[in-house]
């Protein structure tokens, strides 16, 4: 079977496939639209913005006019009305960055995307903002207090090979963590279960629960972790489980509340490597953090 080469699987990528009839407002300061569906009467809130065709009375893009009495519900983009943020003194390295993707390595307390509380301070949002490009999303997420590597997608038409690899578990990462007790195994595979509650904190271990498994190595107060699956709190939970929780750790094993912008004790928890086999050329990429690790966190 003849084998297809990188050019011709990008061309295929780069195939427009959005349906006719759509349309979406650009990011404003970095930050994505929102849709929504209006009935009845347009608020005078914000701007609202059909959406798309179908049966809407309204051409894709139009402003819909606030006061306006809608007989039919009318799906709607509106950028919401986002407050200043206090800033959160860490930046991110750019590590690699080519038309598909851009690699950083995300600093503590950053959240990768908004998490509802942090919009403007957030990998996503400050990235959009430097290069000018809308379109970058992360492709994964690192905990906010997790900081290492994170790849980001540029290019919509490229994006969706990418993401299939994370879905499919053919990304693989490496983290290192420092515990506060050397871990009694040296070095082996763990399953374990775990279930979150919807507005706990804390993720429980549970057998019944989601299967988790993480590929481990003590060394010392240094653990070494390799995750095949990424629950929630994996890593945090399975050092606490074993009763060497990490460095840093505010939820495990006692949970100190959320505080957000508290930066006076860091996470001994760095994502320090990402390695993939490229969709396009089939070629082994590895992205790796160029900064000691352990002599950072001391720095924060």
């Amino acid at each position: 079977m003849a084998r297809t080469s990188a050019s011709t699987r990008r061309a295929r990528a780069l195939r427009p496939n959005s349906p006719v009839g759509s349309w979406r407002p650009p990011a404003r300061e970095g930050i994505s639209p929102r849709k929504t569906v209006l009935v009845g009467r347009v608020p005078a809130d914000v701007a609202y913005w059909a959406a798309s065709a179908g049966d809407s009375p309204f051409s894709p893009g139009e402003r819909l006019p606030a006061g306006r009495i809608l007989e039919r519900p009318v799906p709607a983009w509106y950028h919401p009305a986002v407050p200043p943020e206090p800033p959160i003194p860490f930046h991110y390295e750019v590590l690699y960055a080519d038309r598909d993707l851009i690699v950083v390595d995300k600093p503590h307390f950053l959240p990768t995307t908004s998490n509802g509380r942090i919009v403007r301070e957030t990998v996503q949002t400050r990235l959009r903002v430097e290069y000018g490009e809308d379109e970058i999303v992360p492709l994964h997420r690192l905990d906010r207090l997790t900081s290492g590597v994170v790849v980001c997608s540029r290019n919509p038409a490229t994006r969706g090979a990418y993401q299939e690899l994370f879905a499919r578990r053919k990304v693989h990462k490496e983290y290192h963590a420092l515990v506060s007790s050397p871990l009694e195994r040296a070095a082996g595979v763990v399953d374990l279960g775990m279930r979150k509650e919807r507005g706990e904190r804390q993720v429980r271990v549970d057998p019944a629960g989601t299967r988790t498994r993480t590929w481990l190595e003590g060394r010392g107060d240094e653990v070494v972790l390799r995750p095949e699956t990424g629950h929630t709190h994996q890593l945090r939970v399975l050092l606490n489980y074993l009763g060497s929780p990490i460095v840093g750790d505010d939820t495990y094993p006692v949970d100190k509340g959320l505080a957000l912008y508290d930066f006076s004790t860091p996470l001994a928890l760095v994502a320090t490597s990402l390695w993939l086999r490229d969709p396009f050329t089939g070629k082994r990429r590895r992205f790796s953090i160029s900064r000691d690790w352990r002599g950072t966190l001391g720095q924060l």
